[in-house]
C-alpha cells in the first residue's frame, strides 16, 4: 500500500500536535525532589492516601482511580503525589503546613466542602504540575504565610457554575498590608496555566511576594480581574494571552507595589492593565519593605503569546502516562544568572553500583552515588543535582 507525501506529513503533524513539553521541575521550585528515589506506592483508597501522605520520610505515592477523601489531606515533607494517568482523581484537597520538598502532579482535584483545593502555609520548595482543580468554596490553590520557592505549571483552574460563591483561583500572600511576616518570602512562578470557566479573580493575586507569571491563558468571561498585585507585591507578566476578560492586571490597596508587563496579547479585554511603581504609602511599621522588579533566579523559555491558547488548552491538566515528552517548542529564551534548568534524556545504562532505579526514582545528579539506570523508563535530567526515571 502506498502512502502519499501529504498523508505522511499529516500523520507527522498530528504526532507533533499531540506532544506536550515536560521540562521537569522548574521556576522558583527548581531543586525540589519530592519523594526522590523512594519505592513507589500505589494507593486506591482514601485511608491509604492519607496514611502515606502524612507519614514521615520520603515517599512516592501514585494515585490510581478516584479517591474520595472529602477533606484536606495533610502532606508531610519529602513527598511526591502523582496520578497514574489522566483519570486519577482526588475528591477533597491537600494541606501543606510547615513542610518542604513536595511534588503534586498529574491529578484531578475536585474540591468539596469548605477546604481549599491546595493550601500551602509556611512551606517551601513545592511544585504543582499538570493539575486540574475546580469548585473550591474559597481558593483553588493558595500559597500563604511566608511560604516560598514554589512553581505552578500546566494546571487548569475552573468552576462548574457561575452561581458558586467565592470563585477564587490562587492567592500569594495572606492579605493586604497586614502580614509583614511575608516580606522576603513568597517567590512563586506561574507558567502555562489555564485560568478558565467562571473563575472570578486571583489568577493569581500577589501580596508581598514575587510572582513570575508567563505564558498563561486567561479565558474567564464575566470575571472581576485576572492578576492582582499590591502591598509590597511585585509581578512580572510576560507573554500571556488574555481572552475576553476584564482587568487583565490590576493594582490593589494603596500600598507600594510593582508590576512589569511585556509581550502579552489582550484579545477583546476591558479595564485595567496596571504597570510600574504603584501606590502612595507604606504601611505603618513596615517602611523599607521591598517592591522592586521581579528577578527570576533560573533559566526559562518563553513561548510566543499568540501560540499560548492552543498550547495550553492542549497540554494543561493531567496527562496520560504515555503521552508526556521532553519536547520544547519555543520562540524566545530568557536566562537568569544563578541557576539553570535542563531537560535532556540519557540512554539507560547498566548501573555500576546496585540495581536500576524504578519509575520516579532518582538515577543521577551531582553527588549521586546510587543507581544510574532505570528498570523500564528513561533517566531524565531535571536539574544538575537530580535525574529521575520517567
Amino acid at each position: 500500500m502506498k502512502v502519499s507525501v501529504i498523508s505522511l506529513l499529516s500523520l507527522l503533524g498530528l504526532v507533533a500536535a499531540q506532544s506536550c513539553p515536560d521540562p521537569g521541575v522548574n521556576g522558583f521550585a527548581t531543586g525540589t525532589t519530592g519523594g526522590g528515589n523512594a519505592t513507589p506506592i500505589t494507593v486506591t483508597t482514601a485511608a491509604d492516601l492519607i496514611a502515606n501522605a502524612k507519614a514521615s520520610g520520603p515517599k512516592v505515592i501514585i494515585v490510581k482511580g478516584t479517591i474520595t477523601a472529602n477533606a484536606a489531606i495533610n502532606v508531610a515533607s519529602d513527598k511526591t503525589i502523582i496520578g497514574i494517568d489522566d483519570k486519577a482523581t482526588v475528591i477533597g484537597g491537600f494541606s501543606l503546613n510547615t513542610v518542604s520538598n513536595i511534588i503534586i502532579k498529574n491529578l484531578n482535584i475536585q474540591v468539596v466542602g469548605s477546604v481549599d483545593g491546595i493550601a500551602s502555609r509556611t512551606s517551601t520548595h513545592v511544585w504543582y504540575d499538570h493539575l486540574n482543580i475546580w469548585d473550591a468554596s474559597d481558593g483553588l490553590l493558595d500559597i500563604t504565610i511566608a511560604s516560598d520557592y514554589q512553581t505552578v505549571s500546566w494546571c487548569k483552574f475552573w468552576y462548574s457554575s457561575s452561581s458558586l460563591d467565592h470563585r477564587l483561583a490562587s492567592l500569594v500572600g495572606s492579605g493586604g498590608g497586614d502580614h509583614p511576616e511575608d516580606e522576603g518570602h513568597l517567590h512563586v512562578t506561574y507558567h502555562h496555566n489555564w485560568w478558565g470557566q467562571y473563575v472570578s479573580e486571583r489568577m493569581p493575586r500577589v501580596m508581598y511576594g514575587d510572582g513570575h507569571i508567563y505564558n498563561n491563558y486567561f479565558n474567564s468571561p464575566g470575571n472581576s480581574y485576572c492578576i492582582g498585585f499590591g502591598s509590597y507585591g511585585s509581578v512580572s507578566i510576560q507573554n500571556n494571552y488574555f481572552k475576553s476578560v476584564a482587568n487583565p492586571h490590576e493594582f490593589m490597596y494603596d500600598v507600594y507595589a510593582y508590576a512589569s508587563a511585556s509581550g502579552n496579547v489582550y484579545d477583546s479585554t476591558t479595564g485595567l492593565k496596571d504597570t510600574g511603581l504603584k501606590g502612595s504609602r507604606d504601611v505603618a511599621g513596615q517602611e523599607g519593605s521591598s517592591y522592586a522588579p521581579v528577578s527570576p533566579t533560573y533559566s526559562y523559555t518563553l513561548d510566543a503569546a499568540a501560540d499560548v491558547p492552543a498550547l495550553v488548552q492542549r497540554c494543561a491538566g493531567p496527562r496520560p502516562s504515555s503521552s508526556t515528552t521532553t519536547t520544547k517548542a519555543a520562540t524566545t529564551t530568557t536566562k537568569a544568572t544563578t541557576s539553570t534548568t535542563k531537560t535532556t534524556t540519557k540512554a539507560t545504562t547498566t548501573a555500576s553500583s546496585g540495581s536500576c532505579a524504578v519509575i520516579y526514582g532518582q538515577c543521577g545528579g551531582i553527588g549521586w552515588t546510587g543507581p544510574t539506570c532505570c528498570t523500564a523508563t528513561k533517566c531524565t535530567v531535571l536539574n544538575d543535582y537530580y535525574y529521575q526515571c520517567l
